[in-house]
């Protein structure tokens, strides 16, 4: 009995550090994976983006076909400044909604992320 005992706790040890040389082996491809990827990531978010908001992609292709380079640049740093500023209005607005939170209910302002 004791000999099948340790035999059985040798075999777990075994078990247990293959188990850990896998681990390791996976993750260290996942992430030589990942950095690979990223611009396949980047482009299926585009994508969705554009299926979630046709309208806006009608709209940034209208306004900046025509565009030179200068207004290109122009338009650009605009938008990534207004997109910045709403960021910035939304953490915001959620904070100060988490703030005035009462018992439970929301007091007149409304919660952008739940």
């Amino acid at each position: 009995m004791k000999a099948r005992l340790e035999y059985l706790r040798r075999q777990r040890e075994l078990l247990v550090s293959q188990a850990a040389a896998q681990r390791s082996e996976v993750s260290y491809i996942a992430s030589h994976l990942q950095k690979r990827l990223w611009l396949v990531d980047t482009g299926f978010a585009i994508v969705r983006a554009i299926r979630i908001h046709p309208v806006l992609a009608v709209a940034s292709t209208t306004l900046l076909l025509p565009a030179s380079r200068n207004k290109l640049l122009f338009w650009t740093s605009r938008l990534f400044t207004a997109w910045e500023m709403f960021n910035l209005v939304r953490k915001q607005w959620s904070a100060v909604s988490r703030r005035t939170r009462g018992d439970g209910e929301h007091n007149k302002l409304i919660d952008i992320h739940p």
